[in-house]
């Protein structure tokens, strides 16, 4: 599936942004991982933006709660965006695997940028 797929780093302000386009899976899972901690270099607080993606799949989901743990371990940062573009299977991954309750998901990236800022 990666060759359907990109992973673009940007900036907000203090916040890097990671954003997801088209389908992403386990051939992709250690780029994801790697352009999230190029994102983060050290405390840089983070969001990842599933809105473009049309697929993900759990070793995918496993990158993003691992993240998660690790910012919450670490006191930095880090915050999720699933808009309603995001692919069916996005959103129903998401849901079936029950992490909208441990992980920041919202569901627009402002959203997401202010609650990361505080």
């Amino acid at each position: 599936m990666s060759e359907s797929s990109s992973i673009q780093i940007a900036r907000d302000g203090d916040v890097a942004v990671v954003v997801l386009q088209g389908e992403h899976d386990l051939s992709t899972a250690d780029r994801l991982r790697q352009a999230i901690e190029r994102a983060r270099d050290g405390s840089t607080p983070v969001v990842v933006d599933l809105t473009e993606a049309t697929f993900i799949d759990s070793a995918v989901l496993g990158v993003l709660i691992a993240e998660h743990e690790r910012a919450a371990s670490n006191g930095s940062a880090v915050g999720y965006v699933v808009g309603a573009g995001a692919g069916h299977s996005v959103h129903r991954i998401i849901d079936l695997a029950g992490v909208a309750a441990v992980l920041p998901i919202s569901s627009d990236r402002a959203t997401a940028l202010r609650a990361i800022r505080g």
